[in-house]
């Protein structure tokens, strides 16, 4: 039993298979490098305009001690076609697939900002009546349905992980293989109410009750679905740090009094992919730093 309780057992995750949505940046590429650091083979996919073949020297660099490694493609998630692409891509060089991070988002803010605490009636009708019906899609699209698509998608080589014989008679899902993490976020917990995120964190919202869906919808095999929901994190999305961050006056509010760092998210996305996390399921876990206990009122 001591042995079973050790660290280097409750966490390992070497010798398993990941795909990486948005893994060339942020929160993705935290998670790559966490992941080939503890040697996982990790597949990252981006759009075509991100630095997909650099990273990946980058994390083939960094997995070297470890065996881990690393290869890239690009894709738009976007697409239904595009997702049963990615699903083929996956399936024409692995049997099975251990871990699903599905990272990628986007975040529409309306063209006209304001202060909702402190814009007139007209400011602020003005400011939220500019954002288009073309951008809540396309938020919805990659925030929420993207997920759907990719973990349907990839659900039979998921399956087959959970499935994995393993010695002792345990199987994969024994020990936390056959696992989806959704990055979510923060702002689907609390009103937003200093800046405009309504399309964003309604579609986080919307992808934290997808998480339970899916959970409960693949339960037979085990095929576990879990989200993150991260806070102040160095994104593209969030470059925090910059001048003129919408953020940057609320950092020091956070009861963790900083941002996000790669550590904090590595720790928690392998807990949730190692034997550490594997009874977890249908659950979104927040990792921001106490942000949501004091958002609503901004203080």
């Amino acid at each position: 039993m001591a042995d079973v309780l050790n660290i280097p057992n409750l966490f390992d995750v070497r010798g398993r298979v990941a795909l990486v949505t948005g893994g060339s940046s942020g929160i993705g590429l935290m998670v790559a490098k966490s992941l080939v650091q503890n040697g996982v083979k990790v597949y990252i996919t981006a759009l075509p305009s991100d630095p997909i073949q650099e990273t990946v020297q980058n994390l083939n660099e960094i997995g070297k001690s470890s065996r881990g490694s690393a290869e890239g493609f690009s894709s738009d998630v976007s697409s239904k076609d595009s997702i049963a692409d990615i699903a083929e891509y996956i399936k024409s060089r692995e049997t099975h697939l251990d871990i699903l991070i599905s990272n990628a988002g986007v975040r529409h803010d309306p063209p006209k900002p304001c202060n909702p605490l402190t814009a007139s009636l007209e400011e602020l009708q003005a400011s939220l009546w500019s954002s288009s019906h073309t951008d809540w899609d396309a938020t919805f699209r990659i925030n929420t349905t993207a997920h759907y698509f990719l973990s349907v998608a990839l659900l039979p080589l998921l399956v087959a992980a959970a499935e994995f014989d393993l010695p002792v008679g345990l199987k994969g899902k024994d020990v936390g293989r056959g696992v989806i993490v959704i990055t979510s976020s923060c702002a689907s917990m609390h009103n937003c109410t200093n800046i405009d995120l309504t399309s964003y964190a309604a579609s986080k919202a919307a992808t934290d009750h997808l998480v339970a869906l899916l959970a409960s919808k693949f339960a037979r095999w085990y095929v576990r679905v879990n989200s993150i929901n991260p806070g102040f994190v160095p994104s593209n999305m969030n470059p925090i740090g910059a001048e003129g961050n919408m953020f940057a006056a609320l950092f020091d509010k956070v009861p963790a009094k900083r941002a996000g760092k790669a550590e904090d998210i590595a720790g928690t996305v392998l807990y949730l992919c190692s034997q550490a996390g594997a009874y977890v399921d249908g659950r979104c876990l927040c990792v921001d730093g106490g942000r949501v206990l004091l958002a609503n009122g901004q203080e």
